[in-house]
């Protein structure tokens, strides 16, 4: 077992490599070195629900619902599910007890050994101290970034409704092969952050979340379990560039990554059948924004989603009831 006490350290993050280099949670602050492709998922994943979720539901005409189209779909689906479990684990990196609660674990059993083993079995990283707490800012943070991206996708949705008593949405859309062609190529282009989104990275996993006092418990999930062995491996010095082979077991949940895929398949059939513009806004709305942001949830092991009630069209009047 490897619980114990623990000391109150400070942990940043430095990620490395080609336009992120020296991004870090404060200045001064000790850091841990999380490979380039690691850090670039991250970044993608917080790139995408941070874009996506501000995607607005007002569309004045087919270009409007094409850029939103665009925007909605740009995500490479094994990138994204990649990117949440490395973007919770720079939020655990900032558990104090949790990251002293690994350098202690690994001081008793060696960190090679301990490092082998949280890469062959990610869930042991539940028996080092501090890691309730971690997952529960992982589940937090996973949670805060699917909500806009739900919400938006909800009213996105409920335009596909509203929108159709103006002319131009029900015009049909030109190029639909093309429309779909495109919508898949930028599904299955990969995200490559800039200075700008290293930093906005930083700030945003490593905001403190407020997690309810949450000890662990229903925080642990496969992704959120991940998260943390990500993160444990981080602190031990086994998750840079040179480790970055060896971490596909920690960086892929099956459940996970079949959801996003076939997210991205709803999207790309309810695309190739539809017809007029209304119709591409209620493909985004549904398959591009909520069901992503379920998987998300999903993932967290957040709640399930319900679908937003459709507006009435009318006054409501109260009836008698017995």
């Amino acid at each position: 077992m490897f619980k114990r006490k623990a000391a109150l350290v400070a942990v940043g993050v430095v990620v490395l490599g080609a336009g992120v280099a020296g991004a870090r949670q404060e200045r001064g602050a000790p850091g841990v070195s999380l490979a380039q492709s690691v850090v670039a998922a991250a970044s993608a994943f917080e790139h995408y629900t941070h874009h996506a979720g501000a995607i607005s539901a007002g569309f004045r005409g087919g270009d409007d619902v094409a850029q939103a189209l665009r925007q909605g779909a740009a995500y490479k689906p094994d990138q994204f599910e990649e990117g949440m479990i490395a973007y919770g684990a720079i939020a655990a990196l900032q558990e104090r007890d949790f990251v002293e609660g690994v350098r202690r674990a690994g001081r008793e059993i060696g960190p090679e050994a301990l490092a082998q083993r949280l890469t062959a079995q990610p869930d042991a990283v539940m028996e080092i101290e501090g890691v309730g707490p971690a997952a529960a800012r992982v589940q937090a943070v996973l949670l805060r970034q699917s909500a806009p991206l739900a919400s938006t996708g909800r009213a996105v949705k409920q335009s596909a409704y509203d929108i159709q008593h103006q002319d131009w949405s029900k015009g049909s859309i030109v190029d639909t092969a093309g429309r779909l062609a495109r919508v898949k190529s930028i599904s299955n282009t990969a995200f490559s952050p800039d200075d700008g989104d290293a930093s906005r990275l930083i700030q945003s996993a490593t905001e403190r979340q407020e997690t309810g006092g949450a000890e662990g418990g229903g925080a642990f999930t496969p992704v959120t379990a991940r998260a943390a062995a990500l993160a444990a491996l981080a602190v031990l010095g086994a998750a840079g560039d040179a480790d970055a082979a060896s971490l596909t077991p920690v960086l892929h949940d099956p459940k996970a990554d079949s959801c996003v895929k076939m997210a991205k398949l709803n999207l790309y059939q309810c695309l190739a059948v539809a017809g007029p513009h209304y119709e591409d806004v209620f493909c985004l709305g549904q398959h591009a924004l909520m069901d992503t942001a379920q998987c998300v949830s999903d993932a967290a092991g957040g709640a399930r989603m319900s679908p937003a009630p459709a507006r009435s069209r009318g006054f409501t009047v109260p009836v008698a009831s017995n």
